[in-house]
């Protein structure tokens, strides 16, 4: 939920930067790098401890896909070592 908080502060930061550059006659492509460089910059150094939130929260978030996803390839690949090392005792006549 940080994340989210943090994103929507970081955008209106970006849309208030805009326009204000837009107001100034910057020209839009100018004015739209000045915004995300300023609206970046200015929620990375005024909301720190927002930012360690936000980013805790995304990389919990990130880490529960990639667990899923991984957990079950290496189950798979473990089951398919298993089974190889077992066929290549059988054809050696060895005890498994």
């Amino acid at each position: 939920m940080k994340f989210l908080y943090y994103s929507l502060i970081r955008l209106a930061l970006m849309v208030i930067v805009f326009v204000v550059c837009a107001l100034l006659h910057t020209g839009l492509v100018l004015a739209a790098v000045f915004a995300i460089l300023i609206g970046f910059a200015v929620g990375y150094l005024a909301f720190p401890k927002l930012h360690a939130d936000a980013s805790r929260d995304f990389m919990r978030f990130w880490g529960k896909l990639r667990g899923k996803k991984k957990s079950t390839v290496v189950d798979e690949t473990a089951e398919d070592e298993d089974q190889y090392v077992d066929e290549q005792l059988r054809r050696e006549g060895r005890d498994i």
